[in-house]
């Protein structure tokens, strides 16, 4: 017999192996993708690989745009649907409990999903 999901009652539960390193993973390389120093001249990155090819300095400019994009757009959509089920599992708009999971979700995305369902108790 199926078990319902399970109500969460505005209850936040951490991330943990294997949905945590994956997360953290997707977090560094959101922060990265902010920060045009680490493609600029006196970064490691730049002074070693870069600074040898006018293309290869517009390549990672260009890698490093598209991957803010992607990444920040596609986890605000993200974002953005998992207040649907946050909504359903018990989990209060605005409490304590509904920022951490909202914060977890937009950096780690489809990761956080999983490991929403994992807790809840939905199947795939």
């Amino acid at each position: 017999m199926a078990t319902s999901p399970r109500n969460l009652n505005n209850t936040y539960v951490p991330p943990t192996a294997p949905y945590l390193k994956p997360i953290i993973i997707c977090g560094v390389i959101m922060a990265l993708s902010t920060r045009r120093e680490v493609i600029s001249a006196g970064s490691p990155l730049y002074d070693y690989l870069l600074s040898r090819s006018t293309t290869a300095i517009q390549a990672a400019t260009w890698i490093q745009n598209g991957l803010f994009y992607i990444l920040f757009g596609a986890h605000v959509i993200e974002t953005a649907m998992f207040t649907r089920r946050l909504e359903k599992h018990g989990v209060s708009a605005m409490s304590g409990a509904w920022c951490k999971w909202m914060g977890t979700c937009f950096v780690g995305g489809k990761i956080c999903f999983e490991h929403f369902d994992r807790v809840v108790g939905k199947r795939a």
